[in-house]
């Protein structure tokens, strides 16, 4: 059973959708679709200008009692998926209630008006007060209980208004009166030949002080001046990067975004690369890129012995010392750094990231999805580094384009080093994760080339036996000597070992 079952339902005007659509809906809800107003029609979806305009549609439907409803009421029905009341849809409904609300809306401010003079009349009436003709009702005054409306309590007179603005030129007339007073008494200790002091002190009577006792305004004695209040300037928030550049993506939804992890199963830790390829996010676009070391958690043992150096002598190490801006990455400490200039072209900062992924991972953007890490294994090998492995986005995602996908040439001139990223060096042993494949790839190899070389053992052994036979076999008279090395041959017995003589022994008895 659908939701427009037993219904026939004509269109007038202008909806959402064209008379098309709605059609196909009416029927595959079980309606009947009528394109004029008939006796047998039971709604008719009107649009505001077509029933405002008394159309021949709206009329025919008025003179048949047919209920003219909004096109709300049939999207709210296949919302719903059961047919709806008309009562909140039809047209004469809401413009009834269009009108109630905007009556309602020119009255408000006369009703509000009213209310409020009524109101006001009711006070003058209640507190005598006012140009009202009735008799003030006189009351005994009761004490009060709010602090601010104590009627009780003796008048005290309020407090003068006075405006911030005001309140501030006050006080910034009093500090320059007191300042001027301190110039001028510090003028007079230099006139009188006073010798210049960093403290005054109060034991000490000059001629200037003396002169200050009459005047009308006393200062005391025994202070010094105050100093000046401390100049404090606000340091201006460091901006971040993140304010005028987001993460590059390409056509396919991949955010360049990468993180690069190298093992260490000795401190059972890794180090890290973020490698980013940023975007700015005004346009033209302009690009960025940039990288971020973290060191694995352990420190080396140079970091521990120069932890134990007296602070003294770090602090005159410092001093020798070039300045850090010049100092170079260390694969111990952590390290930010950007691989171009800001406002890079795509190109640019495009072929600078690739470089970085190559450096750190000994594989071309291209190679990234080395099955087997083959490649990566034979050239950490060749190099004896132990390079940071890329993980595979999961399945799914996209995982980025190649250069010349983005138009770019694979053949970029790249060469190992250029751009000084630390840790890059590191040695390739069985405690890192490319290593220790390597290492159990070479004892693989070690024990299949000793089972090789056994099974050549064993197969060169049976051939020299089986020539040994055969020449004893063909030897004839002068083989009589190696026929009795072998054991006794009867007729169509053959040549037998020693060992099984028992066996042809019981078989001839």
């Amino acid at each position: 059973m659908g939701v427009l079952d037993k219904l026939t339902i004509a269109v007038t005007g202008t909806h959402p959708h064209d008379t098309k659509q709605i059609r196909s809906w009416i029927d595959k809800n079980n309606g009947r679709y009528s394109a004029v107003v008939r006796k047998n029609v039971t709604h008719l979806i009107a649009s505001k200008e077509a029933y405002k305009a008394r159309s021949d549609a709206v009329r025919q439907a008025t003179d048949l009692g047919i209920d003219i409803v909004s096109y709300d009421w049939f999207d709210d029905s296949l919302q719903a998926r059961r047919k709806l009341s008309t009562r909140r849809y039809k047209w004469e409904v809401l413009t009834k209630e269009r009108r109630t609300r905007k009556e309602l809306k020119r009255l408000g401010k006369v009703a509000d008006g009213k209310k409020f003079r009524d109101g006001c009349e009711r006070i003058k009436e209640l507190t005598g007060s006012g140009t009202s003709d009735s008799a003030a009702v006189k009351r005994k005054p009761r004490k009060s209980k709010s602090f601010f409306f104590d009627t009780a309590s003796p008048v005290i007179l309020p407090t003068p208004f006075v405006s911030a603005k005001e309140d501030l030129l006050r006080r910034k007339a009093e500090r320059e009166t007191a300042m001027a007073d301190g110039s001028v008494a510090s003028g007079d200790d230099v006139d009188e030949g006073t010798p210049t002091r960093t403290t005054s002190s109060p034991t000490v009577s000059t001629p200037s002080n003396s002169r200050n006792e009459s005047s009308p305004i006393k200062k005391p004695k025994s202070l010094p001046p105050s100093p000046p209040p401390p100049i404090v300037q606000a340091l201006a928030k460091t901006s971040h990067w993140k304010d005028s550049y987001h993460y590059y993506h390409d056509q396919t939804g991949f955010e360049y975004k990468l993180l690069l992890v190298r093992s260490d199963f000795t401190t059972a830790s890794f180090s890290q690369y973020h490698i980013g390829l940023l975007e700015s996010h005004a346009k033209p676009h302009v690009y960025w890129t940039i990288a971020q070391y973290k060191p694995t958690k352990t420190s080396s043992p140079v970091d521990n012995a120069a932890s134990t150096i007296h602070p003294e002598a770090a602090r005159l190490q410092a001093l020798i010392s070039p300045s850090s801006s010049s100092v170079s990455p260390t694969p111990s400490a952590s390290y930010q750094t950007s691989l171009c200039a800001r406002n890079s072209a795509f190109d640019v900062a495009y072929t600078v990231f690739r470089h970085a992924f190559r450096d750190l991972t000994l594989l071309s953007w291209e190679e990234r999805f080395d099955p087997g890490k083959t490649l990566q294994k034979t050239r950490a090998v060749s190099l004896n580094t132990e390079p940071f492995v890329y993980g595979r986005p999961k399945p799914g995602m996209p995982v980025g384009l190649f250069p010349q996908e983005n138009g770019l040439s694979m053949e970029d001139d790249y060469l190992r080093g250029t751009l000084g990223l630390p840790g890059m060096e590191g040695g390739l042993t069985k405690d890192g994760a490319v290593g220790a494949s390597v290492w159990r790839d070479g004892v693989e190899e070690k024990e299949k080339a000793a089972k090789r070389e056994e099974e050549k053992v064993v197969q060169e052994a049976l051939r020299k036996r089986v020539e040994i036979q055969k020449k004893g076999a063909s030897a004839g008279a002068g083989g009589a000597r190696q026929v009795q090395r072998w054991g006794k041959g009867g007729s169509a017995r053959g040549f037998f070992d020693p060992a099984f003589a028992h066996l042809m022994g019981k078989r001839a008895g």
